[in-house]
């Protein structure tokens, strides 16, 4: 479940709203013709993140995320409900309803967009794990996560300490390349990079990757406050 700093107001729901500041990621590891530079403008942007959260139910909405990012003239916006099913399922995303998706999805997958902020729910145990990145109803991939070392980072919000994790694709989820390729691969993946608070509540500190599946804009999210 996703932890939150704030208790529970009268209506049982949490709610924590955290700011980001916006740039575009200086070296691509993506090869792609969107250069966030172009996209977002030289002067970046902000994003902010709402997370609201309540005791779980089965089958009823347990958790909802809501991130609109404004830069250079351009204005996202993203909305997620998670629902319950002894763990948090992703239920409908603005005009998506996950639950009545017309194709079988696995069980943890989440939109895209979304995932670094999902993620703070994970355990930063080392362990490799895997889940299902969903672009569009016909194309959802499988990518790997793992916690590497914990560091101190300089951000507009201070000096924190926080948990890197990788994530990255799955070749074989496109070509089967076994188990030897697939290790002598792996540095050479291009990924994205995401440092959580190591104790709960676990808040997403700093972003570098795609916003979106790899060919979007790549971008840079530091927590201002």
């Amino acid at each position: 479940m996703l932890a939150l700093a704030a208790p529970a107001a009268e209506d049982g729901w949490a709610a924590e709203t955290l700011r980001y500041r916006v740039r575009a990621r200086e070296k691509p590891k993506f090869h792609t013709i969107l250069d966030a530079k172009h996209v977002f403008g030289p002067g970046g942007g902000v994003a902010t993140v709402t997370t609201r959260t309540r005791a779980p139910v089965m089958g009823e909405v347990a958790a909802e995320i809501a991130v609109t990012l404004d830069a250079g003239g351009v204005h996202m916006e993203d909305r997620l409900e998670c629902v319950w099913q002894n763990g948090l399922v992703a239920g409908r995303l603005m005009r998506v309803d996950f639950t009545k998706n017309p194709f079988p999805l696995p069980i943890s997958t989440y939109p895209e967009v979304l995932l670094p902020f999902l993620m703070r729910a994970q355990p930063l145990d080392g362990r490799r794990r895997a889940l299902y990145a969903w672009t569009s109803d016909r194309f959802v991939a499988r990518v790997y996560y793992e916690s590497r070392s914990t560091m101190d980072l300089d951000l507009p919000a201070g000096k924190l300490r926080g948990t890197e994790v990788w994530m990255y694709p799955d070749l074989n989820d496109w070509v089967k390349m076994g188990t030897a390729l697939t290790k002598l691969a792996k540095p050479f993946l291009p990924r994205y990079s995401m440092w959580y608070e190591p104790a709960a509540p676990n808040r997403l500190l700093r972003f570098e990757g795609s916003y979106g599946p790899p060919g979007a804009p790549e971008i840079i999210l530091e927590l201002v406050a």
